[in-house]
């Protein structure tokens, strides 16, 4: 049996085993049908507008993969990621601190003191901006922070004390030796103790009313000259509302030399409720009519 002549079986074998050279029969048929096969003629630059498009793309690529093989050696990788870039630690920011508060109330009813059992709820209208403080524990302040808004040279604020007695010392400075033996327990009785204390200047009392109450008012001028470091632990002394030479007795107590304190007392039912605004002399006057207008807006809920 003879082998196939067929050309095709033949170039596959040379190329499947390998020969040197195709058989004459074999060559002479590729070369005839090379020839016979019409070429496409091609004129033009060589290298075709979609060649172009596409080199250009993969230049693109190309460029693409360098930047993130650079970008990974530069970043790194995040642990326990996969191929995560590392996330930048943020830098720490810098919390301001808070500035002092300056008006936080907002202008309406506050209640300035919770009922107890030996007292009355009182409640205030503030009518103003700029006004701020601690209304529950009694005290308010203008433009400023409870524990400064009183202090010289210009400030504003008030306090609101509540009883049946009340220790009017003789000397504001030497407060401790001139603590009085019975406490005044009327409201003439503590106006009158306040109009004779030493190192203030005093006003004539006035008769006031508040929400219904009939009470005093009195306004203190304390001195400018007064040596705090001179006066017991420090401190200058208006009353206390317990007998005791500590300053745990004490009621209330000046802010500094030059205060001038309005003390408005009212008896509710037998309950002295002392409402007390101070100021300076350079206190804006604006802020000293406000003050006036609160404490005259004082309301009393009684049982």
């Amino acid at each position: 049996m003879t082998a196939s002549r067929d050309p095709d079986r033949l170039i596959h074998a040379f190329l499947h085993e390998g020969l040197d050279e195709l058989p004459d029969p074999v060559y002479d048929a590729v070369r005839d049908r090379t020839e016979q096969t019409r070429q496409r003629v091609v004129i033009g630059p060589w290298r075709l507008p979609e060649m172009n498009k596409i080199v250009t793309i993969g230049l693109g690529a190309a460029a693409v993969v360098v930047l993130v093989v650079v970008g990974a050696q530069l970043f790194g990788t995040r642990p326990g990621g996969f191929g995560s870039q590392a996330t930048p630690t943020p830098e720490p920011t810098v919390t301001p601190e808070p500035l002092p508060s300056a008006g936080a109330l907002p202008e309406g009813s506050h209640r300035l003191l919770e009922g107890t059992d030996s007292g009355v709820p009182i409640t205030v209208t503030i009518a103003a901006p700029l006004w701020d403080g601690e209304p529950n524990e009694g005290i308010l302040c203008w433009g400023g922070r409870a524990d400064e808004c009183s202090d010289p040279p210009d400030g504003a604020g008030m306090i609101v004390f509540q009883g049946r007695e009340y220790y009017v010392y003789g000397d504001p400075c030497d407060w401790s030796s001139t603590t009085p033996d019975t406490p005044a327990t009327t409201v003439d009785e503590l106006v009158d103790a306040l109009a004779n204390q030493a190192s203030r200047e005093a006003s004539a009392p006035e008769d006031i009313t508040v929400d219904g109450y009939a009470g005093k008012k009195i306004i203190l001028h304390m001195a400018d000259d007064v040596d705090y470091d001179a006066c017991d632990e420090g401190l200058f002394a208006l009353f206390g509302q317990s007998r005791g030479s500590s300053s745990d007795d004490l009621g209330r107590y000046s802010q500094g030399p030059g205060q001038i304190e309005e003390v408005w007392a009212v008896d509710v039912d037998g309950l002295i409720v002392v409402l007390v605004g101070a100021y300076y002399a350079d206190t804006p006057q604006n802020a000293v009519e406000e003050l006036r207008a609160i404490l005259a807006s004082a309301t009393f809920e009684l049982p």
